[in-house]
């Protein structure tokens, strides 16, 4: 990877849990904003704003013992989810709620005769961001609501 594409994506992830961990004061002015979520994980830092706290989706995880993984200090992961790029499992999960922050393609998961490419970030219960392959996600191979990433 160049290491403009290394300092971009890495850069995004940075902003990404800043947002998520921090908030944004304009986000929680507004009972409707509190309620809505997470500020969405977004391209650079210049593009967060308040309203991207509605941008958040609550999601299904119908599946169960499903890994969640993410590494914020590995561009790849960021930029390309799958197994290989996000070795760190940050939460194991079943059968539960969570943000949907964006969505991005990644490595292709075939699990019981279905494949999909497709990775939501999510924001846990608990706070923890992480990946998860759209294909234990209630929803289809893109999810409804939950946004593209922009990186």
């Amino acid at each position: 990877m160049n290491t403009r594409r290394l300092l971009k994506a890495t850069t995004a992830a940075a902003a990404a849990v800043a947002a998520l961990t921090l908030g944004s004061p304009a986000a929680v002015a507004s009972p409707a904003a509190a309620q809505a979520g997470p500020p969405a994980a977004t391209a650079s830092p210049a593009s967060l704003s308040s309203s991207a706290a509605a941008t958040a989706t609550s999601v299904y995880i119908w599946a169960t013992h499903v890994n969640v993984r993410y590494d914020g200090a590995d561009a790849d992961c960021v930029h390309y989810p799958s197994r290989g790029s996000c070795v760190k499992i940050v939460a194991t999960v079943s059968r539960t709620r969570a943000e949907g922050i964006c969505q991005h393609p990644g490595e292709e998961i075939v699990d019981g005769g279905y494949r999909n490419r497709w990775w939501t970030l999510l924001k846990l219960p608990d706070g923890t961001i992480g990946w998860v392959n759209n294909i234990y996600i209630q929803g289809g191979e893109k999810i409804a609501g939950v946004r593209d990433c922009g990186w």
